[in-house]
């Protein structure tokens, strides 16, 4: 079930802190680079993986945590209303390894055949 309208999205407190100190200190990206494409000069480390993407943080760098480390994430247009933790994932995907001697045959150089 999805949050109440009347609440609002939700942003952790600590995390609108430091986009806003970020904002105060590359005021000049904040109001004009980032919509000319410069890229963002910091990122901003958080574990709110629970906050919502706001249209404030258009084309900001966070780097949200995913248990083990930071996860760099770009925060572009169809990302607005999401969830960060959605961008981190906190599990590995298990790679398995191919046996090398088993399944393939060698080839004779000479005749081409096994």
């Amino acid at each position: 079930m999805p949050r109440s309208v009347w609440k609002g999205p939700y942003v952790a407190v600590s995390l609108l802190q430091d986009v806003i100190a970020f904002a105060r200190r590359q005021p000049d990206w904040w109001s004009k680079g980032r919509f000319q494409g410069v890229a963002a000069p910091e990122v901003i480390n958080t574990h709110a993986r629970a906050s919502v993407v706001l249209p404030d943080f258009l084309h900001c760098k966070f780097g949200v945590h995913n248990g083990k480390d930071y996860v760099r994430i770009e925060v572009a247009e169809p990302m607005i209303g999401h969830k960060l933790g959605e961008f981190s994932p906190t599990r590995k995907i298990p790679v398995h390894k191919v046996k090398s001697g088993t399944g393939s045959k060698k080839l004779n150089p000479k005749t081409g055949k096994a």
